[in-house]
Order: C-alpha cells, then sequence, then structure tokens
C-alpha cells in the first residue's frame, strides 16, 4: 500500500481517537437499564416531585425504555446529581435529551433541565414545551408570545441574570414542535449557550448568556419532567446525555501533532 494512502487511513484513525480521547462523558442515562421503577428510583433520587417520572415501555427513543411524565394536573419530576462541570469556549459543555412531544395543546408543560445547584441554586436552564404567555418572550422583539407560538415553538428558560428567563426558539430555521421524537440540546460555552433542536441551532442570530464571566456557573444536577402540572399531555424523556466536546480546532491541534509524528516516522523508513 502507498505511503500517501496509509497516511490518510492513520490521519482518519487519529481524528477518530483525538475526538474519542478528548471528549468526557460526564453523564450517560437511556433507562434501559433499570430491571423496575425502584431500580430507576435509586439513581434518580435527589429532588423528586410527586414521587418522579415513571419508567415507560410506552415510548422509547432507544429501546426498550424511557420515562414519562403523565399528563395530568399533578407535577411530576425527577432529579440526578452529577460530577460538577463547565463549559468554555475550548470545551464546550453539552447537555442533550430526546423529548416525545405528544401533543401541541396549549397546556403542555413538559421540559428537562440542567442546574448549578450547590451549595445554592445559582443558574436553571430548561427546555421542551411551555405554555406561560405571560412568563415566556420572544427573543429577538422581547414581547411576551402568544399561544400559538408556543404550541409552534419549544422553549426555553435560563432563569437568572444575565439569562432571559423563558424565551420561545424561533429563529430563522428553527424545527417547529411536532408530535414524536425530538433531540433538544445546550452547548454551554464561557458565558453563552447556544440552543439545538433536532441538530438545527434555533436561535443561531441571537446571543444567549447564562453567565456573567467564565466559570461563574458550574453544573451539578440533571433533571426530567417539568415538575409542574401538565394536564394537556404527557411527555417521555430518553437518553440524557452531560458531555464536554472540543472545538474542533483543539482536535485539529491533536490531530496535526500525530500526523506529523507519522510524517517522520514515514520520512525515516524511507531514507
Amino acid at each position: 500500500m502507498k505511503t500517501k494512502t496509509l497516511l490518510a487511513i492513520a490521519a482518519l484513525m487519529l481524528f477518530t481517537a483525538a475526538q474519542c480521547v478528548l471528549a468526557q462523558t460526564i453523564f450517560s442515562d437511556n433507562f434501559d437499564g433499570y430491571a423496575d421503577q425502584a431500580a430507576f428510583n435509586a439513581v434518580w433520587n435527589v429532588g423528586a416531585v410527586g414521587g418522579g417520572l415513571t419508567l415507560s415501555t410506552g415510548q422509547a427513543f432507544s429501546p426498550s425504555q424511557s420515562v414519562q411524565q403523565p399528563g395530568i394536573a399533578t407535577a411530576y419530576m425527577s432529579a440526578h446529581d452529577i460530577t460538577p462541570v463547565s463549559g468554555s469556549n475550548g470545551r464546550p459543555l453539552v447537555w442533550s435529551f430526546e423529548f416525545f412531544d405528544s401533543t401541541q395543546a396549549a397546556n403542555l408543560r413538559q421540559f428537562a433541565s440542567i442546574r448549578d445547584n450547590a451549595p445554592a441554586l445559582a443558574q436553571l436552564v430548561a427546555i421542551g414545551a411551555y405554555n406561560d404567555t405571560t412568563a415566556t418572550k420572544d427573543p429577538h422583539t422581547g414581547l411576551s408570545v402568544t399561544a400559538a407560538d408556543l404550541n409552534t415553538y419549544y422553549a426555553c428558560r435560563v432563569a437568572f441574570a444575565p439569562g432571559a428567563n423563558w424565551f420561545i426558539l424561533n429563529g430563522p430555521g428553527a424545527p417547529t414542535r411536532s408530535t414524536g421524537w425530538h433531540e433538544l440540546e445546550a452547548v454551554f460555552k464561557d458565558t453563552t449557550v447556544d440552543l439545538y433542536v433536532d441538530g438545527v441551532n434555533a436561535l443561531s442570530d441571537v446571543t444567549m448568556s447564562y453567565a456573567s464571566v467564565a466559570g461563574a456557573i458550574t453544573f451539578d444536577r440533571v433533571t426530567v419532567g417539568s415538575g409542574v402540572s401538565s394536564a394537556n399531555g404527557a411527555g417521555y424523556y430518553d437518553n440524557v446525555m452531560v458531555q464536554v466536546i472540543p472545538e474542533p480546532s483543539t482536535v485539529g491541534l491533536s490531530l496535526l501533532g500525530g500526523l506529523s509524528l507519522l510524517v517522520g516516522i514515514s520520512r525515516r523508513r524511507m531514507a
């Protein structure tokens, strides 16, 4: 096999290895490993509301289980503490989950959150479906939204300053709500957060801040279920993930180092 071909294959392998090595999984749960409700409750065992969410086979993004917040006038939420972690420009913190949107009705209040919880609640970021037209704003105009807006777009909450509290994710090209599974994701950098719906940056034209200075917020808890009632519909949650992932430039530097080593070895063999 020619040296150039070998180098190309080696470069691809190095790039993949660099991503795997540099990415750090803080927490991951697809809810498939729990034998029963008691096993789930033993892991998601802090800050439960209403007894916590229910382990379910009714819907599942990854076979064969998810957790459900029922669509009734009672509040439910489950929470799990994670290793404290911050995001930065060089190593963004990525929090994501799969959400089953059961209905686009006016009283669906289904969302998950990530929190800087200890020693006191300093920041809370939530994504999902929300229904309060008074509390929720359009991030482009600052005006209160309509019920139609909330039935069309997913909503996010950056609860404390410099965040905007509740706002809709209605940027250019933002995916709209529909029945079925959707990936909701937040990417935290030094002081700003990018918000994604099904892989699309849903506020690409707006800078959304969650911290005043880099390192001010350290996330240490994730929740599933809104902790408030959702009388018009149930919600399901699956594949909760918290990772620290290097920016492409960081991976590129690692790759360049590896390639330099490969080129050196190749030259020595050809000499």
